[in-house]
């Protein structure tokens, strides 16, 4: 370009998504889950185990400071191979176990109940939920016209993002509701 080389590369960040040649997200969730720890080390005296601060304002905290980091633009990349993206929920089950202080034998889901707050795949699930719906009701026809493919036959190899909108939860998510189910059965006969 203007009669210089322009050197190859392998990623590039773009609207602080970090896009690799075979869009696997790898590096992105790898640099998005390095900047939540971050934050959630210098947050970690106001959300650690010995923090005088109420679970609901610890609650507020990560979700203000560290899940917004780790979602943002989660319609993007939420396709993802799950072994990538297992490391997300790492941080979230980390930051409940510190926020409520349990003893270790307590179950993530019961942690993500007490707390009330949904399993990083389920958040970014509704998230995509949301974006499609929102883009695939725009008044822009290119816009439409992104959102409106028909998804490959569910079999194939190739994932598109709106896959993750079919995919059926994963077993945290999975716990959670099925407490969440028995706690609502035990209110109603209360």
């Amino acid at each position: 370009m203007l009669d210089a080389n322009i050197p190859w590369q392998r990623n590039y960040k773009y609207l602080g998504v970090t896009l690799d040649k075979n869009l696997h997200f790898r590096d992105h969730i790898e640099r998005v889950r390095n900047t939540a720890l971050f934050y959630k080390a210098r947050l970690g005296a106001m959300l650690g185990r010995k923090s005088k601060l109420s679970r609901g304002n610890k609650r507020t905290i990560y979700k203000m400071c560290i899940r917004t980091v780790m979602t943002y633009a989660s319609p993007v990349f939420a396709h993802a191979a799950p072994k990538a993206l297992h490391r997300l929920p790492v941080i979230q089950n980390k930051f409940c176990r510190a926020a409520t202080n349990v003893h270790w034998c307590v179950r993530n889901s019961i942690l993500h109940m007490d707390l009330e707050l949904p399993t990083n795949t389920k958040y970014m699930k509704d998230a995509s939920k949301r974006f499609f719906y929102i883009a695939g009701s725009h008044p822009n026809a290119i816009i439409r016209a992104a959102v409106d493919y028909q998804p490959p036959h569910p079999t194939h190899l190739i994932r598109r993002p709106r896959n993750v909108l079919t995919d059926p939860p994963d077993a945290l998510t999975a716990a959670v509701k099925s407490l969440n189910d028995v706690n609502d059965t035990h209110d109603t006969h209360d």
